[in-house]
């Protein structure tokens, strides 16, 4: 795996609400210097909706985009299903990719890494196997995780999708004058903080199998992996997951992740990374919400992890600043202010705790 280390630098979720890749793109060289992400833009079309932006190809998924809609329709024709599960057992990755129509933002970013002399990483996402294949139902309202072979076909596409956008990010970034960073892939997993619900019936060890297959698939293509729910959750079961870094939403759930400290002081000390959602990503929060404000909160976390007995230096190291979510629900102007922020508490982070870039 790539050797990295986080050092408090600033990075994000993904989501975006420009609906021009370029104005985005400018956002993200201003504000992510040294880990960009490429950005989703959902209020562009509904083909980059969450759910819908890694789908191109999947078995048994029907997307209707005038309608803003899509289902799941389970036919008795198994040549899809055929098709994908060969081209899983040959690691067959190239026909998975993700089209401009899909994700504009990823085409475009590429013309811009030039522009970051400092660059450590490069980061992409995906929607996670537990929330696609709980978004997507039947025309009865079936979800897909009820059905086992859908279930697993959901995975094993994402897998698929999951090398290719790797691949792809490992390409554009060895044509940096940076050449060997790491590429960094989150998957994106807010349907986890609605397990135990009556709607969400999915057990716990088939979530972390899921995860885990889609982890190793990452881990294959030498890539960095990490998760991303902006809920609450059984956090102890995630970091039990191949998961290298843990993206959570510190503003408004930060005392109940580092309830776990005991799992995060393992999680780190076997290189586990820490991402932590400080900047709000509602409309309410930041409206008055300071830069003062939030590094109090974080100083707040740190000192409460490292008097249990986490070592100071040693978290720092290893922390991200991020976002509380993607910022693809607010305005533009709110969305700046996200990132500014975010930036700025992983600049002012780095200045107090004398951390290196």
């Amino acid at each position: 795996m790539p050797d990295f280390k986080a050092n408090c630098a600033a990075t994000a979720i993904g989501s975006f609400p420009h609906k021009e890749p370029e104005t985005a793109c400018q956002l993200i060289t201003k504000t992510l210097p040294e880990i960009p992400c490429w950005p989703q833009l959902p209020k562009r079309a509904f083909q980059e909706e969450m759910c819908v932006q890694y789908t191109e190809g999947m078995p048994f998924f029907r997307l209707l985009p005038q309608e803003r809609r899509f289902y799941l329709d389970v036919c008795e024709d198994a040549q899809e299903l055929e098709s994908l599960y060969t081209k899983f057992q040959e690691k067959d990755f190239s026909s998975f990719s993700i089209s401009p129509d899909f994700a504009s933002g990823l085409y475009a970013m590429g013309k811009h890494l030039s522009e970051f002399p400092h660059l450590r990483a490069l980061k992409g996402q995906t929607v996670g196997p537990v929330t696609l294949a709980g978004n997507l139902k039947d025309p009865q309202g079936v979800a897909a995780f009820h059905d086992p072979t859908v279930f697993d076909a959901v995975i094993k596409h994402l897998c698929l999708k999951a090398r290719w956008q790797v691949n792809l990010l490992s390409q554009v970034a060895r044509a940096t004058p940076s050449k060997d960073v790491p590429v960094i892939l989150f998957v994106d997993e807010p349907y986890l903080s609605c397990l135990g619900a009556a709607f969400a019936t999915i057990e716990k060890d088939d979530v972390v199998k899921s995860l885990n297959e889609l982890f190793g698939c990452i881990h294959a293509s030498e890539a960095l992996t990490g998760i991303h729910c902006c809920g609450n959750t059984d956090w102890a079961m995630v970091m039990s997951t191949k998961v290298d870094i843990l993206s959570f939403d510190a503003f408004a759930f930060m005392d109940k992740v580092l309830a776990y400290w005991r799992d995060i002081g393992e999680f780190i000390q076997r290189g586990g990374i820490l991402s932590w959602g400080i900047a709000p990503t509602t409309s309410d929060d930041l409206k008055d919400v300071t830069l003062e404000t939030l590094m109090e909160m974080m100083e707040e976390g740190i000192g409460y992890l490292s008097k249990r007995g986490i070592e100071e230096q040693s978290l720092l190291l290893n922390s991200l600043i991020t976002p509380s979510c993607g910022t693809g629900t607010l305005s533009v102007e709110e969305s700046e202010k996200a990132m500014y922020l975010t930036l700025e508490v992983s600049c002012l982070l780095r200045e107090r705790y004398r951390l290196r870039s």
